[in-house]
C-alpha cells in the first residue's frame, strides 16, 4: 500500500509542486517536475530500466531527444527522485494540432531497482489526475502485445484497447511484434 506523506495539488501544467510517496518497500520518493537542466539525469535513468522494460520500451535514448522532451511546453510530466537520482518518469504530451485538442500521449519509464514497488501506480495516478485537472479529455498510449505486465497495468487504469498495429515494433529478438493502441477518456467512471 502506498502512503502519501505530503501532497500539494499541481499549480500548472508544467509545474508540479513536490509530493512525497512511500513505496511498498518503505522507501520514500519525492515526486517533482523536471527542468531542461535535468536532461542528463533523466537520460541516465532511462538507461537503467529493467531488462524487461528495455526489451519492450521505446524510451528516448539520445540526449537531443530527452532535451527536446523537457523543453516541450505541452508536456505534463512528473519525475520520482530518491537519494538524488531520478528513478521514474511519467509524462503526457498534449497534441498541439487543433483537431487533436484535449488529447495527449502517455509515456512511463522506471529505474530497474524500483519495479514492483508501486512507484508506477503512484506516478500514473498523479499524472492522470493532473492531466484531467488541466482539461485533457483523452489519453492515448501504446503497448507491445507481448508486454503483458504493461498491458495489465494500463488496463488497471481504465485504458482500453482501441486497435492493433501489426508488426509495428522491431524487438531485440529481431522479430516484429504487434502494438496495441490503447486509450482512456479521463472523465469516464472506471
Amino acid at each position: 500500500m502506498l502512503k502519501k506523506v505530503k501532497e500539494t495539488l499541481p499549480i500548472s501544467v508544467t509545474a508540479m509542486v513536490e509530493m512525497k510517496t512511500t513505496l511498498r518497500d518503505g522507501r520514500e520518493v519525492d515526486l517533482v517536475s523536471l527542468t531542461p537542466e535535468d536532461t542528463d539525469r533523466l537520460l541516465h535513468m532511462l538507461s537503467h530500466m529493467s531488462e524487461e522494460a528495455l526489451r519492450w520500451s521505446m524510451a528516448p535514448n539520445k540526449r537531443e531527444w530527452v532535451d527536446r522532451w523537457l523543453n516541450t511546453p505541452s508536456l505534463i510530466q512528473l519525475a520520482a527522485e530518491h537519494a538524488g537520482q531520478i528513478v521514474g518518469f511519467v509524462c503526457i504530451e498534449k497534441y498541439t494540432h487543433p483537431k487533436r485538442r484535449g488529447i495527449g500521449y502517455l509515456g512511463a519509464y522506471f529505474h530497474r531497482d524500483y519495479t514492483g514497488t508501486g512507484l508506477d501506480t503512484a506516478m500514473l495516478e498523479c499524472v492522470l489526475e493532473s492531466a484531467r485537472q488541466e482539461g485533457v479529455h483523452k489519453v492515448d498510449t501504446g503497448a507491445v502485445v507481448d508486454d503483458e505486465e504493461t498491458v495489465s497495468l494500463l488496463e488497471g487504469f481504465g485504458f482500453e484497447t482501441e486497435g492493433r498495429k501489426r508488426d509495428d515494433f522491431f524487438g531485440d529478438d529481431e522479430m516484429y511484434h504487434d502494438v496495441l493502441s490503447m486509450g482512456r477518456i479521463l472523465n469516464e467512471e472506471l
